[in-house]
């Protein structure tokens, strides 16, 4: 029985084909969850801002009226393909309306209680300004999964990807996704360049994680990669390919925030270039 009870999801008004919400249904319909979608209605105001340069009081009446007639369609449109995917999938589901434009406190609060949040990665977004999934795993602690623009999902899950660095994070990523995990027909756990940490990872590095895993029921192997100068992001992406992957978890920040804020790292090389579902967790 899944552990993620309740999945939030946001609805983002840039896509016009809600594909997040077809993910998120799939997913709450495979761990029997409820499904929580959260649309964010003033990024639809602020895409009306041509009318600020109405000019007369009958005008500017009728620039309101109109504003406020899309925003409702927008709203009930959103709401109605989140319970059409609720309905198709078999799935509780409930709608929440973000009303501020750019206050991300709305969108933390309906995190908070949730199990699992999922985010989608797009060129163009319509959501809270502040709203990123670095964000909610700070401040909310829910682990997030990044879904990436146009992702097509295959029924059932075959392969999971995890990037052990046996790092307090990590552990903490592997365990929040157990529920993906033992679905998953095989898990490779995938240890770069463990030379470079030999007290970190013992003797066979990786084996008592895949050990951890396989107690919870998951159908792991461990893989060694060697990076040879390459970015680490770079070594994960590319095994997840040949993978053919599912979702790849990491934990995020294993090192000081501050210092990857300023020279980058691992977690935001991969937040910058989201290719298959990636859940991070800290």
């Amino acid at each position: 029985m899944s552990a993620w009870k309740s999945i939030a999801v946001f609805i983002d008004y840039a896509d016009p084909d809600y594909t997040i919400l077809e993910y998120a249904g799939w997913l709450a319909r495979q761990c029997d969850s409820h499904l929580v979608g959260i649309f964010n209605m003033g990024a639809l105001a602020l895409e009306n801002n041509r009318y600020s340069n109405v000019r007369g009081n009958e005008a500017i009446q009728a620039a309101i009226a109109r504003r406020r007639e899309r925003e409702q369609q927008a709203v009930v449109e959103a709401g109605q393909r989140l319970a059409d995917v609720g309905l198709r999938c078999g799935i509780s589901a409930e709608f929440r309306v973000l009303w501020r434009s750019s206050e991300a406190e709305d969108a933390i609060l309906n995190s908070l209680h949730c199990d699992l949040v999922l985010i989608g990665q797009r060129q163009e977004t319509r959501l809270p300004e502040s709203v990123t999934p670095e964000r909610v795993v700070f401040e909310v602690g829910v682990p997030v999964i990044i879904v990436p623009e146009n992702w097509k999902q295959r029924a059932d899950v075959k392969r999971v990807v995890v990037a052990w660095n046996a790092t307090r994070e990590a552990r903490r990523a592997v365990s929040d996704a157990l529920p993906f995990i033992t679905m998953a027909e095989q898990t490779t756990l995938m240890v770069v360049d463990p030379e470079k940490h030999d007290g970190r990872h013992g003797d066979l590095p990786g084996s008592d994680a895949a050990l951890y895993l396989a107690r919870h029921g998951g159908k792991v192997h461990t893989r060694e990669e060697h990076s040879y100068g390459r970015a680490v992001n770079e070594v994960i992406l590319s095994v997840a390919a040949k993978e053919d992957a599912d979702l790849i978890v990491m934990g995020a920040y294993g090192k000081p925030r501050r210092r990857q804020l300023l020279f980058g790292g691992v977690t935001r090389s991969m937040l910058a270039d989201v290719r298959f579902p990636l859940l991070i967790s800290r």
